[in-house]
């Protein structure tokens, strides 16, 4: 419920790398963000105290803005006072950490199994093991498989309300034994979802050796039990996570608890696809952990991918991907442990950015290539009805989507992963604030309706064709209409790409038509009203030219065309001839 006397609210985030902190106020009757800082997250050695972190921002933020935010002993001052002292409200989000230990029980692996992956998709943990009836294993081989895995967390679901009993209590006692032979002090929580006829039992079983939470069972369960079900989760990560010592005296302040990063943006992108009335990905990438969101028909999905990183995680997200992922990506043949060098730097420089072009291409090609391993496992799932390449709307969040690179290059980036097939609106989160507008929502949803549109960054707008190339033929023929009137007229052709600079708030009547045999999201015809931004507008009409051409010397050719054509470079990127060199290549 919404509450009219909160004006002022602190939001901080605590990343792997950044604490941010984002000062929200009421000005001429409306939300605004008034005011922004970050530090570097203190988590881990040598303090491993994220309120050290939070101290140094908010005592930048005061000197910027004349406001106190914390009293003596370090503590968020609420409610707001006199003289702009403290805040009404202080809202936490967090993804840094190691993510927590869990092992999944279940009866069958892509019934029970599939539905407790869903169920802890926002949330970071590692599921350690998983053990059902088809796990080849047996009774004492699961045994040995739950206490090998060291877990914090076991979760247990499986079978419909009221139904067969006996197998799953076979599940349990395995449980029982586990926990007994694990040490008194690092005993898992046992969080039971399955049957809830076995409630009783459950207790009863297990209640003497660990502690057992009790949620809806998840099997077969609607969109009211998924929320009971992950409110569980939520209060059980909280106890875990945030209440140990990196985080104690931050969760101690804070009016929200501390709410998972991802869960905040699984929020606003349910929010986006219910306003829009169309589907919406969002992508966050981070330097230790990534997460996508996919929402549409009424449904939301939501990955974490722990290993898949752009600074803490960038050595095992290539091992994950694997070096020849990327190197499709490359207009050059890398030398021998040329990208395991890379990303190992990466990973010791955590805020290095990219000069030279070598390495841009290579920092766009990790991207690339980690985006479509992250989009594959979500069509992989079967977790979601939403067809990422046909989605309206992407959201981009993490400081390797939103540090300051070209618009243009960036849409061009999503094209490529996403494999797009229509018109895509593309905005950006360059304040780390959509987490922050998650946790808001259900206490303050008017300033979430407020902040949405103005806190993020119109990228642009983003046109592809698909369909099969045709060598020497135009693909798309298109005409604009400015806001003042000028109209411009081009012919794109088969394997090229065309961008309009139209800046943030313009928007240009767009007419287009594509040859036969292609279209732009399953129509040969559109007139559109379309949105500009920062990339302005960017017309694809590669379609499978990548996929055709196997020549490296013709794909850099084309590729390094491409980065000048959205860069707005008046003449291409020269090609080095030590580029396409071939004595070391990458095998």
């Amino acid at each position: 419920m919404s509450d009219t006397k909160i004006k002022s609210i602190l939001a901080a985030d605590f990343g792997s790398v950044n604490t941010r902190a984002l000062l929200f106020d009421v000005v001429e009757g409306e939300y605004r963000l008034v005011a922004q800082g970050r530090s570097r997250t203190t988590i881990g050695s040598p303090v491993d105290d994220a309120h050290i972190g939070l101290s140094s921002v908010l005592r930048e933020m005061a000197v910027a803005t004349g406001r106190r935010f914390l009293d003596e002993q370090g503590s968020v001052i609420r409610p707001e006072q006199a003289n702009r002292v403290g805040v009404d409200y202080y809202v936490t989000t967090a993804s840094a950490g190691q993510a927590l230990r869990m092992v999944l029980v279940g009866l069958y692996p892509g019934h029970d199994l599939g539905a407790a992956q869903r169920a802890i998709a926002p949330f970071y943990i590692k599921v350690a093991a998983a053990v059902h009836l088809e796990d080849g294993l047996g009774p004492k081989g699961r045994l040995n498989r739950i206490v090998h895995s060291r877990p914090q967390l076991i979760l247990v679901t499986g079978g419909t309300d009221g139904g067969v009993r006996a197998v799953l209590l076979e599940m349990l006692s395995v449980v029982r034994q586990a926990v007994a032979l694990l040490p008194m002090g690092s005993r898992p929580t046992v969080i039971f979802a399955g049957n809830s006829s076995l409630t009783t039992a459950v207790r009863e079983m297990l209640s003497q050796q660990a502690e057992v939470l009790i949620a809806p069972n998840i099997v077969g369960g609607g969109e009211n039990t998924w929320e009971a079900a992950q409110t569980v989760l939520a209060s059980v990560l909280g106890d875990h996570k945030w209440h140990g010592r990196s985080f104690q005296r931050v969760a101690a302040m804070t009016d929200s608890g501390i709410s998972p990063t991802a869960r905040g943006v699984e929020t606003m992108t349910a929010f986006f696809s219910r306003a829009l009335q169309q589907d919406v990905l969002a992508i966050d990438i981070g330097s230790a952990r990534s997460t996508l969101s996919l929402a549409g028909n009424g449904r939301v999905w939501t990955g974490i991918h722990n290993d898949i990183g752009m600074g803490h995680s960038a050595a095992s997200a290539l091992e994950l991907i694997g070096e020849e992922a990327v190197s499709d990506w490359l207009p050059f043949y890398p030398r021998k442990g040329e990208l395991a060098q890379y990303v190992l730097n990466k990973g010791l420089r955590l805020e290095n950015v990219p000069r030279e072009m070598r390495e841009r291409t290579i920092d766009y090609a990790l991207l690339r290539a980690g985006l479509r391993y992250m989009l594959r496992a979500a069509r992989e799932s079967g977790s979601s009805a939403v067809d990422p390449a046909r989605v309206g709307m992407v959201l981009v969040a993490g400081a390797a989507m939103t540090g300051g690179g070209q618009g243009a290059l960036d849409m061009l980036m999503l094209s490529d992963a996403l494999q797009c097939a229509g018109v895509l609106r593309v905005k950006a989160d360059p304040h780390g604030a959509l987490s922050a507008l998650g946790a808001l929502a259900t206490r303050q949803p008017m300033a979430v309706v407020q902040l949405a549109n103005s806190v993020l960054e119109d990228v642009g707008t983003l046109i592809c064709a698909s369909g099969k190339s045709t060598a020497d033929a135009t693909a798309l023929k298109v005409s604009v209409r400015l806001e003042n009137g000028e109209l411009l007229r081009r012919e794109i052709a088969d394997g090229d790409v065309w961008r309009l600079p139209l800046e943030s708030g313009a928007t240009a009547e767009v007419r287009i038509q594509a040859r036969r045999g292609l279209t732009v999201g399953g129509k040969r015809r559109l007139r559109l009203q379309l949105t500009g931004g920062r990339g302005g507008l960017l017309f694809d009409a590669r379609l499978d030219s990548l996929e055709k051409e196997s020549s490296l010397t013709v794909r850099a050719v084309n590729m390094l065309r491409w980065f000048a054509a959205v860069s707005g470079a008046d003449e291409p990127v020269v090609i080095p001839e030590s580029w396409l060199a071939t004595a070391e290549v990458v095998t």
